[in-house]
């Protein structure tokens, strides 16, 4: 009897670690790996909310927090979902403060700690606990005081080198750097539409900077560096990529893990096909398979010298900068154009979709008051 040949996704965890950007435990089951983490947004978080799934969860929360703000029960609302998810997993759930306090220390320390708790209180053991944090100058700085705390954190909303070598500095487990800038997921014109994301995308330069940089730094003070989990991938070309780029991790949503466990091989490249499904390109003119190749043994090294030598990101600020201190990491993110439009991009998308958390709450709060 043949053997079936192993999915893309299978191929993929070969060579890196898959997490899951979602909170549905049935479509995880349905995955022909176990994800190691799992992660998780204000968007991905409402579309839980008003999933009929966990319409028993809401109703139940809300009636038992009666009397309790909005954001109290957001967070317990995601704790006990995030309870469900736990078992289909091998790693950490992760749970996303709010971005319209991102800029705010004291808030960003409060919000941490009770959704730490919350998923105590819901039954996660503490070791699989992580909390996401916009990299802000108050968001690394409350990364530091978590830390001493034993609260792990991810800094989220990562554009740039001086970002990741804050988060380095402040101790924390993760970073998720977005490969596509947030609104390249709702706007072809925005996404690049290239061959060979790990030598054409404009963030591939970036992404291999900082794994350099982490590199460095692990050399010299002999800790341990932040995980690179990469985010904001949107085709499976670019997934497939992120191994030779040197992702340690990468963390994806649903229709990019059904087409890559639907699938042995990637379509050929054909300009246009934005968040076009995989089985939806199969017999269109030009369509052709081919087979994935893992990264050779040198190819990561090779691509960071070749970063290195072509990109004025090149230019790093100096690793002995101390990215804690008071504005530092602010005033870096204003300096550098990207950064600075990305991360507003992405803080108002996500304090959109927390707005409209808040919305489904407290329509519950009037139904149960």
């Amino acid at each position: 009897m043949l053997s079936k040949a192993p999915s893309l996704l299978e191929q993929l965890e070969q060579h890196l670690n898959v997490d899951c950007d979602n909170l549905d435990p049935a479509f995880i089951q349905t995955l022909p790996i176990r994800p190691h983490d799992q992660t998780s947004n204000q968007r991905i978080v409402h579309e839980a909310f008003v999933a009929p799934e966990n319409k028993d969860i809401m109703e139940k929360t809300v009636k038992e927090m009666k009397g309790s703000s909005w954001d109290d029960i957001y967070v317990v609302c995601l704790a006990r979902i995030a309870a469900t998810v736990a078992p289909h997993i091998s790693g950490k759930v992760l749970s996303q403060t709010s971005p319209s306090h991102a800029c705010d220390k004291e808030y960003i320390v409060m919000d941490a700690r009770r959704r730490y708790n919350a998923y105590i209180a819901a039954g996660i053991p503490n070791d699989r606990i992580c909390i996401k944090i916009a990299v802000t100058s108050a968001g690394v700085q409350a990364a530091e005081v978590l830390l001493r705390e034993g609260i792990p954190t991810l800094g989220t909303a990562l554009f740039s080198l001086h970002q990741a070598i804050a988060c380095s500095q402040a101790g924390m487990y993760a970073i998720s750097m977005y490969f596509n800038e947030p609104n390249a997921h709702t706007d072809p014109t925005i996404w690049p539409d290239v061959a060979d994301p790990a030598t054409q995308h404009p963030m591939s330069p970036r992404h291999l900077l900082i794994r350099r940089a982490y590199a460095q730094l692990e050399e010299c003070t002999g800790k341990k560096q932040p995980q690179m989990k990469t985010a904001s991938l949107a085709s499976p070309r670019e997934v497939m990529m992120m191994a030779a780029l040197g992702a340690d991790h990468i963390t994806i949503g649903r229709p990019l893990l059904d087409d890559l466990a639907e699938h042995t091989q990637l379509p050929a490249y054909q300009k246009g096909n934005w968040k076009v499904r995989v089985g939806d390109q199969v017999g269109k003119p030009g369509f052709a398979w081919e087979d994935w190749n893992p990264p050779l043994p040198n190819e990561l090294k090779e691509r960071i010298a070749q970063a290195v030598k072509n990109t004025e990101a090149a230019k790093i600020d100096s690793l002995d900068i101390d990215y804690l201190a008071d504005g530092v990491v602010d005033k870096l993110n204003n300096e550098d154009d990207l950064t600075r439009e990305k991360l507003e991009e992405g803080l108002k998308r996500f304090t959109v979709w927390e707005n409209e958390s808040r919305k489904e709450i407290e329509r519950l709060q009037a139904i149960y008051a």
